[in-house]
């Protein structure tokens, strides 16, 4: 009964529960931990898809879009899972990621010559069911949902076209803050038991998510003048794709 519980959560969390499809999802109870369960992970992710699209170019004026592949190259993420043993088999829990992200040269989100600094924040609720709780080994299966935002941070000298004068040298600061949904995470892992509450294992997840709203503002320095500052023009929804692999290390207080 503890197993079909848990497959149920599963389902219902991404909202495609349904009578039948709950009654399919049975597993037999076994002996194994409950209770608090704590979580930290280590690793490397990186992603596919769009920061955003549509933007009008300050150059061109030109509609123009941001890949992930176009604005980093990976991230390395430091997860942090709270949670449940609600049974041996289910954990109910939230998860919460900080992800330092290196940026690649381009000219829409880290130009030539740029000072950028890129980070990522993810969190959001899971459910997990493990199918060997009281193996020396215990392969497990999460889904869940959550929210994601990306700050990104750059600053640097570059010509700026003025009108009747031609391309000024300037200072530019940008400070852009993208986010929005996690529809669906999908998690995969494996608990080696180290000890009676300690165990070591691997982590990947893959996750769909959009980036909603994006937010900021760009300030623009000409010699001997004011800063300029305005706000940035709105984009359509950036759909993509994010992945991580980390080693993961799990305790159970018992």
């Amino acid at each position: 009964m503890h197993g079909r519980r848990c497959w149920m959560w599963m389902v219902v969390i991404l909202g495609l529960a349904s009578p039948a499809a709950a009654q399919e999802l049975d597993a037999p109870r076994a002996e194994g931990p409950r209770g608090l369960q704590l979580a930290l992970s280590v690793g490397a992710g990186g992603g596919v898809g769009y920061v955003y699209k549509n933007d009008v170019s300050s150059t061109t004026g030109e509609p123009e879009d941001l890949k992930i592949t176009d604005a980093s190259s990976i991230t390395l993420p430091v997860l942090l899972e709270v949670g449940y043993r609600a049974s041996p088999h289910c954990y109910l829990g939230l998860w919460g990621s900080y992800e330092k992200v290196f940026p690649k040269e381009n000219e829409r989100s880290c130009p030539d010559g740029f000072d950028c600094n890129f980070r990522q924040w993810r969190f959001g609720p899971e459910v997990r069911y493990h199918f060997s709780p009281g193996a020396g080994f215990d392969p497990w299966v999460g889904l869940g949902v959550g929210l994601e935002i990306a700050v990104s941070e750059g600053e640097g000298e570059r010509d700026v076209p003025v009108p009747g004068v031609g391309p000024v040298p300037a200072r530019i600061e940008k400070s852009v803050t993208d986010r929005g949904p996690t529809f669906a995470r999908l998690a995969l892992g494996g608990d080696v038991r180290l000890g009676r509450s300690l165990f070591l294992g691997p982590i990947v997840t893959a996750s769909i998510g959009s980036y909603t709203v994006h937010t900021g503002e760009r300030t623009v320095t000409l010699p001997g003048l004011p800063p300029q500052t305005t706000a940035l023009t709105p984009v359509d929804d950036g759909f993509h794709a994010l992945f991580t692999i980390a080693l993961r290390v799990a305790w159970l207080p018992l």
